[in-house]
């Protein structure tokens, strides 16, 4: 029992390093918001969801999508310039479409792998593979506790240890991808872009950072009408929608609606 518990910490101590440590980025390169966009920011903080939902509002304030209906968007415009997970979702966006279908397809998901990827190599992402390395070893350390139980008799204390050491390895198992690097970098931009928070629609640059910085408290409170009737926090929904390009009887066709 002595000998799995103590497995088990050592096996969490080499995933903790792991965990926390990524590639190293380019020597001497600051990281802040004139090195990483929104969507990589967003990316940063909340995964390749808050990556697609913050690429989306980005088209939405450039003026080239609008809320349809049923909880949809549709085109209204051409983006200008933008990330490469907002011109892939509106390459991929064909007549209404709910955010969350758009987010499946495959032009979309692979914007958002490549900009996953990069952030990997900078060292602020744990890489897929490391991701992979990181679960494969812990795995050893979820049999500590019930190793413990069946030794039974004078190893109570270790098999508080090996319960102990379940219990982080359930918390790295869950851990977001950020690392130590990546981490410090995303504190550092909340604290220094705070105002974003309040940023309103005639500020699209600051707004944009804020979603993408403090995500869906910012979506709700700042753009409320968008979030609601584009379904940008929903599921899809199960009536069928218009899959066409024509629009017809569109209450909110226009753009800058």
């Amino acid at each position: 029992m002595v000998m799995a518990a103590g497995v088990a910490w050592l096996l969490l101590l080499v995933v903790w390093i792991l965990r926390l440590r990524g590639a190293r980025g380019p020597r001497g390169a600051p990281f802040g918001t004139a090195a990483l966009s929104p969507v990589e920011v967003a990316l940063l903080r909340g995964g390749k969801r808050a990556a697609a939902r913050t690429g989306l509002v980005e088209l939405y304030l450039g003026g080239a999508v609008e809320p349809a209906w049923q909880q949809t968007v549709h085109r209204c415009g051409s983006p200008r310039g933008g990330s490469d997970v907002a011109r892939a979702q509106f390459r991929a966006l064909q007549g209404h479409m709910h955010p969350r279908q758009l987010q499946r397809l495959d032009g979309v998901r692979s914007a958002v792998h490549d900009t996953s990827e990069k952030l990997a190599r900078a060292g602020l992402l744990v890489s897929r593979r490391r991701a992979r390395a990181v679960r494969f070893l812990l795995l050893p350390v979820f049999g500590a506790a019930p190793v413990g139980a069946i030794a039974g008799g004078q190893a109570a204390p270790w098999l508080s240890l090996a319960l102990l050491a379940d219990a982080g390895a359930v918390a790295l198992w869950v851990w977001p991808r950020r690392t130590l690097c990546g981490t410090n970098l995303l504190d550092r931009l909340r604290r220094d872009h705070a105002a974003t928070r309040w940023a309103t629609e005639r500020e699209p640059e600051a707004l944009l950072l804020g979603v993408a910085l403090f995500g869906v408290p910012v979506l709700r409170d700042r753009l409320p009408r968008f979030t609601e009737q584009s379904g940008l926090l929903t599921r899809p929904p199960r009536t069928p929608t218009d899959r066409g390009g024509g629009g017809s009887g569109d209450p909110f066709a226009p753009c800058g609606g």
